[in-house]
């Protein structure tokens, strides 16, 4: 019925970026739906191939788990006849979200054996005797435990999915994938390639469920290694907008802020509005410290602000979105259903184009990222790749 050859369900946008873009950056053609409501449109539009590879964003992370199973297994049922060569349960490399009950009502519908392995080493998360750690740090120890709106869970995953009626097996480094179900110990990017090459082997009775490391492997291994990087000399201006709160969006605030000095920062959750005119800007939730705003509160926000900058004609502005709520609450506001997925400017960092828009809104690119990847100085490289810093 189509040449899709793999389908990506993910709990939230980010996560469908980032678990797709490997594919895009190796030639693969990639969208990512944004709106369930998108999906069914999609499909039905006999005008328009489908992609290679497909990603949808469920937006179930923060619903509990019975609906949560159910909003997937419904979306499942919409993609099933796609019939793609290989299905992929994207999860949060921290755990966050639904991810056992997603994955177990998913592994039941199809009847396959699971093969779990959420490390991204690239990022610092690796798996041992079937414990994610962060850094060398334990989950339960890291700042992700204490996650306001989703905090993971503590126990090893081989004894949650097994609470659920799922015993898995726990598979070491370099073995080879049981006839059962398992979930994969990975310390290195070399784990999931040795992965990737068994799953691939015979991906019709295998549901890989994972993160954006096994996503990049098994892109590895159907399409080989990137064609090109992502330039963004083209683009003249930029707006950060950075709806995360995570430690680590924290510094890489402070550290743009420290080199830029002179940087225009605008404060989302003010009490002043104003109608911004900056060609480039930081946008951040700030606000007073004495009141308390729920995360949707913040995303919607920060939304309106940045849309509300976007001159009226398509130029050379590049907006920048870090946080799954920010960029969803953006898109939202751009009536973009559906985006095409170009590829990575850096390990987690997407650049996407919207489509399905009002008439003048399909040429704005953006970028996205969750919130607790890249390094410090990610922010600071992306305002320079745009405003080449004067030494």
């Amino acid at each position: 019925m189509s040449n899709c050859r793999v389908v990506i369900l993910a709990d939230d946008l980010t996560g469908a970026l980032d678990a797709s873009a490997p594919f895009a950056s190796r030639g693969a053609t990639t969208r990512a739906v944004v709106d369930l409501i998108r999906l069914v449109d999609l499909l039905d539009n006999r005008h328009e191939a489908l992609p290679e590879v497909l990603a949808v964003n469920t937006e179930s992370r923060h619903l509990p788990a019975e609906q949560a199973a159910a909003r997937v297994l419904h979306t499942l049922d919409l993609l099933e006849p796609l019939a793609p060569n290989l299905w992929f349960k994207k999860i949060d490399s921290t755990l966050r979200g639904q991810v056992v009950a997603e994955s177990v009502a998913v592994r039941r519908r199809l009847g396959r054996r699971l093969l779990l392995a959420p490390a991204v080493p690239a990022q610092g998360r690796t798996t041992h005797h079937a414990e994610v750690y962060v850094h060398g740090e334990p989950l339960r120890h890291s700042s992700f435990a204490t996650d306001a709106r989703s905090r993971p869970p503590t126990e090893a995953l081989d004894v949650l999915f097994a609470t659920h009626g799922l015993p898995l097996a726990q598979l070491a480094p370099g073995l080879k994938l049981p006839t059962g179900d398992c979930v994969a110990d990975a310390e290195s990017d070399r784990d999931l390639q040795h992965l990737a090459t068994q799953l691939l082997a015979a991906p019709v009775d295998c549901l890989a469920v994972g993160a954006a490391g096994l996503a990049t492997a098994i892109a590895q291994c159907l399409y080989g290694s990137p064609q090109s990087s992502i330039c963004l000399g083209e683009y003249q201006e930029v707006w950060l907008v950075v709806g995360s709160r995570s430690p680590q969006s924290r510094r890489q605030i402070a550290c743009l802020r420290d080199t830029i000095s002179d940087m225009p920062v605008i404060e989302a959750m003010s009490d002043v509005i104003g109608t911004e005119t900056h060609d480039s800007a930081l946008l951040i939730p700030g606000g007073s410290a004495e009141v308390t705003w729920c995360a949707e509160a913040v995303a919607q926000r920060l939304a309106a602000r940045f849309v509300a900058s976007l001159p009226s004609a398509p130029g050379r502005r590049l907006g920048f979105l870090t946080g799954g709520d920010t960029a969803m609450a953006v898109l939202q506001r751009l009536a973009a259903g559906v985006v095409e997925v170009v590829g990575e400017w850096a390990p987690g960092v997407v650049l996407v184009y919207p489509k399905y828009q009002p008439k003048g809104w399909q040429e704005w690119p953006l970028l996205t990222k969750a919130g607790g990847f890249g390094d410090d100085r990610l922010l600071l490289d992306l305002w320079s790749a745009v405003h080449p810093v004067s030494k």
